[in-house]
């Protein structure tokens, strides 16, 4: 006989039967089953599962109804067994014990953020903020017990993953767009991303985002390998020359008629990075996630704190990071969404800004150096025969909903892409990179990125054979609910010495 699962691939138990026989490497005929049209409810369907329920599975005169219990059937036929569902007794009823957990009280109360933060959207209606409230506390308690164990080991029931890991993950399996509060469980986090990696994980993304997420695109087991993307509008800039492109952070004459940046909007699909966090370096693709949980707990507006007490944080991690020897944190900007209107030659209290929707680079191959002279002009000539690299570091104040950043991979924008961008001060003259739109360009986020995590751009590198400069642009997220949290991020400008 041969093991026939009955499912509609986007519901959560149904996923996660999907993804749990996967890994469990069982062979089984998948029937779909149509869930949102009715087809649980169809006379052939409910002559196998008389509750009208999904999944369910069949083998022989064997019916099985309980996703938990499938995958269970599922790895007890697999020949010569599975390291998913162990067969040592004291391994097997840990993994048993996880399973009844999720089913009985991690189920239910994952669900109501389901509910109220995704399905009520997808209907056209808000969350119901008193349901969420209400449902917090027990959601904490029972986060508190899953953190216990996943900030001591890897996955939950030990060092290989299970199908207890997948159980568990199904009902937060869009955690992001659930707006589950995972603020003050790192090992929760750490342990749902490795989940976002598992192929069996990624080939069952792009049915959910399909039916709950129609703002952003399938997920695809394509050459980027991320957990999905979305389609935006980037604001690109054509290549006038030989007419520079120029801003001017005074009032002056001189800026009339000149050509300015962002004229060249360009939908393109900006790809999840989550499951490929790992893979990005700073110094192959321009950028890389780290973790990074500030110490600092005073008020980001705080100019002169943030320098005295946050920029000390922000040398150290990036000394331990990069293997620098010494590292100097020159300046910093508090992004906020209060601040758009702010006009460009308000020169009061530059550490204030609205994020910048414009795909560029800070520095040039010319005015990094030139601004190594400006900083530290006794040392300059010194400074500069070392290798020597200018890196933001972007922080989020608080998970992000609104205003994402993006990466341009660098190993899809070749320099030729770049172009310069002319700063005009009063007292000095800058410059930065602009790219000309290219569909080569590869690019990412990190949805729901929260203040844990730090990106690290490389604006300029005096090294050969490494990135060198990473274009970059805050973009207007299709995916972002109506109520969403205005972004608000600090990014520090820092030049690491070798």
């Amino acid at each position: 006989m041969v093991l026939k699962i009955y499912l509609d691939p986007c519901t959560i138990n149904c996923r996660k039967v999907l993804a749990g026989v996967d890994l469990i490497g069982t062979d089984f005929e998948l029937v779909n089953i149509d869930y949102f049209n009715g087809g649980h409810k169809d006379p052939s369907f409910t002559k196998i599962n008389p509750c009208a329920t999904v999944p369910a599975a069949t083998d022989g005169d064997l019916v099985l109804t309980e996703s938990n219990a499938i995958m269970q059937y599922a790895a007890d036929i697999k020949q010569g067994g599975s390291s998913a569902y162990p067969v040592d007794p004291k391994r097997r009823a840990d993994v048993n014990r996880w399973l009844l957990w999720e089913a009985s009280v991690w189920f239910p109360s994952c669900y109501v953020y389901i509910v109220q933060n995704v399905v009520q959207e997808l209907l056209g209606g808000k969350p119901d903020q008193a349901a969420l409230s209400a449902e917090e506390p027990n959601f904490h308690k029972l986060a508190k017990v899953l953190e216990m164990t996943l900030s001591k080991q890897k996955w939950i029931a030990g060092n290989e993953v299970t199908i207890a890991d997948i159980a568990i993950a199904s009902p937060m399996h869009l955690w992001r767009e659930q707006k589950l509060p995972l603020k003050n469980y790192p090992g929760i986090t750490r342990w749902i991303q490795e989940i976002e990696k598992l192929p069996c994980w990624q080939k069952t993304q792009g049915a959910v985002e399909k039916a709950l997420l129609p703002n952003k695109k399938q997920s695809t087991n394509g050459a980027n390998g991320s957990g999905g993307s979305v389609k935006a509008t980037l604001n690109y800039t054509k290549d006038v020359s030989p007419q520079l492109t120029e801003i001017y952070f005074y009032e002056t004459e001189k800026s009339k008629g000149i050509h300015e940046p962002g004229d060249a909007a360009h939908e393109v699909d900006i790809h999840d990075g989550w499951s490929r966090a790992d893979d990005f370096h700073v110094d192959k693709h321009g950028f890389s996630l780290n973790d990074f949980r500030a110490k600092y707990s005073k008020a980001w507006d705080d100019d002169e704190t943030v320098r005295s007490e946050f920029y000390p944080e922000i040398v150290e991690f990036l000394k331990k990071t990069l293997g620098a020897q010494e590292v100097l944190v020159f300046d910093h900007t508090i992004r906020t969404k209060k601040n758009v209107a702010k006009p460009l030659t308000d020169q009061k209290n530059t550490s204030q800004r609205a994020p910048v929707q414009l795909v560029h680079c800070d520095y040039t191959a010319e005015s990094g150096p030139k601004r190594i002279i400006q900083l530290l002009p006794d040392r300059a000539p010194e400074l500069l025969k070392r290798r020597h690299a200018f890196l933001n570091v972007w922080k989020p104040l608080h998970a992000v909903e609104e205003n994402p950043l993006a990466m341009c991979d660098v190993t899809s924008s070749p320099p030729e892409d770049f172009f310069k961008l002319h700063l005009r001060y009063q007292d000095r003259d800058g410059e930065n990179y602009l790219l000309r739109y290219s569909p080569e360009h590869k690019w990412y986020y990190f949805p729901g990125m929260d203040e844990g995590k730090v990106i690290l751009l490389k604006t300029f590198d005096s090294e050969e054979g490494v990135a060198k400069f990473v274009g970059h642009s805050a973009f207007a997220d299709p995916t972002s609910k109506s109520d969403a949290r205005p972004r608000e991020s600090i990014e520090i400008r820092t030049i690491a010495f070798f």
